[in-house]
Order: structure tokens, then C-alpha cells, then sequence
């Protein structure tokens, strides 16, 4: 009888326990996204149905890795959704029972912003911006574009913050605007544009100062206008003689202003050539343009205004220094470098535009000694038209 009792209890105790659960096989399941691409900071919304599972089931969405990254529950007629912010491009699916979806892409665009600084001709012009999503480290691409075509770009570094600074040259008078453009491995090209700025191009005169005449002066001694390498944005005398030589050179005007052509001709100028290509260093005089370059090795390295002799007395041809005056000579020449005879090349109060000494070159003051330093015995000198 006991053991009769024994198993009645221990069919009642089986009876009485509670069932497992029993696995959703044959389950099937979709997934759909509103949007395949995005842009970083907006939100998609992954959607589907299933079939084989009751309401009320828990559906799972993971990302290309296998991570979950959301859930949804099913309802009555099986569908589902759930809203998700990628913060990169990724493939999504949904996972419910022993269902597996068809895997979905959603694309994810960086979001770019740039502004760009005043443009000047001849000077760098700043373009700065941020990206999102942050990618330290990463390179951004800054283009500077005028009349539609990319005249400079810059390969920016991004910061911690999604940051990014470039600085790009302004070659030519215009209209300018900068675009950034990024992409990454995950993340879609994204990109901006800047407003549109043009150029300034102001008039200049002695005693201007300031900004613009900084670059007025960076730009001659680029060309090789003698100026002692000075760039102190003040428009004195000595930038005055390399601007009247600047536009003998140029063939215009031979004003000591800069006007708006002059800026022009600036960005794209006449490059003069030395006469002779010879090795070693030499000077050369242009009578038709009235001006003296310094020579080496067949390279002119320093464009001066001078003045030359009225009538033609100062000779054409190929002569050498064979005579110097450290100061001013009997008859007030300064510093003078003789070539022919007791023409000289020498310092004096006044330079015209034009032909109108008595044989020599005559110098300005500040460049008078400077030559006669260059001036060696022997240094030839080639006079010309």
C-alpha cells in the first residue's frame, strides 16, 4: 500500500508542475526602414511584420555585428516597429523566435557646416567648420572655388570635437567661396558651402598703411621688386619707387599709386628676362623701361627704378666697374659704382619716371649703398634699349 501511495504522489506532483514554454518554430519576419539614408542627428524607423508567433512577442533588432541595438512587440496582426539614431551607417536585422529578416542598410550622412573669413588678394584666407559625427584625426577636404573651378585645397585635420581649420591662398581678383566635404568608412560624403566674398581691390597711395599695403608689398618683393624685404604696411617712399617700378616693367602708367588695374596686373604680371644669361652675377640696365635688375647666373633676383640719361647719354653696351666712392664723390654723387668713364651707377635726391640725368644711373638714396655693396670691382654692367 505504501508504495502504491508513492507513486500516486508522484503522478499527482507531475501532473500538477507547470510546462515549459514551448519554442516559436516556423516563425517568418520582415523588417523595412522609412528612410535607407540619413543624415547624422535624424532618427529611422525599423518596421515589419512576422507570421507563427502570438501578440505580444518580442521582436529584436541588431546591427551588422550582431549587437543588440533595439526591441519592438509585436501586435495583433504580428506587425512591429521600433525608432532608432544611427550615429553611422549599418545593416539591421530583425530576430524573433527562430526568424531571421533579410538584412536592411541604412546610410548615415555626415552633417558638415563651414564659414569662411574675408577674402584678400595675395593673403589666406580662413575656412573653419565642424563635423558630425566627430571623427578626430580625420581629414576633412576644403576646397577654395572661383568661377565654379577649385583654385586651392586643403587637407584638414579634424579635432576632438568634430572641429577643422584651413587656410587657403587667394591668387587672383574675384568672387570666392569655400566647400568641406567629409566621408568615413561608416559614414555617408557629407558637405557645405560657404557664402560668396569678393576681393577688395583698394587704391593706394604714400601714406596709406595698413593690411592691404602689407600685401601690396608681400606680393612686389614675391616679384622680386627691390623693397629691402621690408613688409611693414607702410606705404612710404621705398614701397612708392618699387610700385613706379613695377609699372615701368608692366608697361602702364608709371604712377608711384596702385590702383585697381595694378592689383590686376599684380596676380598676373610681365616677368621680365635678363638680357644676358651669363654665369655669376651682373647688372643690367633697361633704358626703354628705366629700370636696373640685378642678375645672377641668368636670373634677374631684384627689379629697381632708376633714371637714366636724358638724350642719349647714357651709352648702350657691356661695360665694368672700374671705379668706386664710399660716400658722396666732388661732385655730389653718392656712393657711385663708375662703368663708363664717369658714368656711374649712384645715389641721388631725385628719380623721375623718365630719362634725365647727364650719362649716369641714377639710384634712389635708400638703394644707393646696397648697390654699391653688389658693386665689386670688375662687376659687369650691360646698358640697353
Amino acid at each position: 500500500m505504501k508504495r502504491v501511495a508513492g507513486l500516486l504522489l508522484i503522478v499527482a506532483v507531475v501532473l500538477l508542475a507547470p510546462t515549459a514554454a514551448p519554442a516559436q518554430t516556423g516563425v517568418t519576419i520582415t523588417l523595412s526602414a522609412s528612410s535607407n539614408t540619413i543624415t547624422f542627428g535624424e532618427h529611422v524607423t525599423l518596421s515589419g511584420s512576422s507570421t507563427g508567433a502570438p501578440a505580444g512577442s518580442t521582436v529584436e533588432v541588431r546591427n551588422g555585428v550582431g549587437s543588440s541595438i533595439a526591441s519592438a512587440t509585436t501586435d495583433a496582426a504580428g506587425a512591429f516597429s521600433t525608432r532608432i539614431e544611427p550615429s553611422g551607417s549599418d545593416s539591421y536585422v530583425a530576430v524573433l523566435g527562430d526568424g531571421v529578416s533579410e538584412p536592411v542598410t541604412v546610410g548615415v550622412r555626415a552633417v558638415v557646416s563651414a564659414r569662411m573669413g574675408p577674402v584678400r588678394l595675395f593673403d589666406h584666407v580662413v575656412v573653419r567648420g565642424t563635423i558630425g559625427p566627430a571623427r578626430p584625426g580625420s581629414s576633412v577636404v576644403v576646397e577654395l572655388i572661383k568661377d565654379g573651378r577649385t583654385v586651392d585645397t586643403s587637407q584638414a585635420v579634424m579635432g576632438s570635437a568634430g572641429g577643422f581649420r584651413a587656410r587657403l591662398t587667394i591668387p587672383r581678383p574675384g568672387t570666392y567661396r569655400a566647400r568641406a566635404s567629409f566621408s568615413a568608412p561608416d559614414l555617408l560624403r557629407g558637405g557645405a558651402r560657404t557664402h560668396a566674398d569678393a576681393t577688395p581691390l583698394p587704391h593706394l597711395s604714400s601714406g596709406s598703411s595698413g593690411r592691404f599695403v602689407r600685401l601690396l608689398e608681400g606680393r612686389l618683393v614675391d616679384l622680386n621688386y627691390r623693397l629691402v624685404g621690408t613688409k611693414d604696411g607702410r606705404y612710404d617712399s621705398r614701397t612708392a619707387d618699387a610700385v613706379i617700378a613695377f609699372h615701368k616693367v608692366q608697361r602702364m602708367d608709371r604712377s608711384d599709386a596702385v590702383s585697381e588695374s595694378t592689383w590686376r596686373r599684380l596676380a598676373d604680371p610681365i616677368r621680365p628676362h635678363a638680357r644676358r644669361d651669363w654665369q655669376g652675377f651682373h647688372f643690367e640696365v633697361d633704358q626703354t623701361k628705366q629700370v636696373l635688375y640685378t642678375v645672377e647666373d641668368g636670373d634677374i633676383t631684384n627689379v629697381l627704378h632708376v633714371s637714366t640719361g636724358a638724350d642719349g647719354l647714357t651709352h648702350d653696351g657691356s661695360f665694368r666697374v672700374w671705379a668706386k666712392t664710399a660716400g658722396f664723390s666732388p661732385n655730389h654723387l653718392y656712393y657711385p659704382s663708375y662703368f663708363d668713364g664717369y658714368r656711374a651707377l649712384h645715389g641721388w635726391t631725385e628719380i623721375p619716371t623718365y630719362a634725365a640725368s647727364h650719362g649716369c644711373v641714377r639710384i634712389p638714396y635708400w638703394n644707393a649703398q646696397w648697390v654699391y655693396g653688389l658693386a665689386d670691382y670688375g662687376t659687369p654692367v650691360v646698358i640697353y634699349h
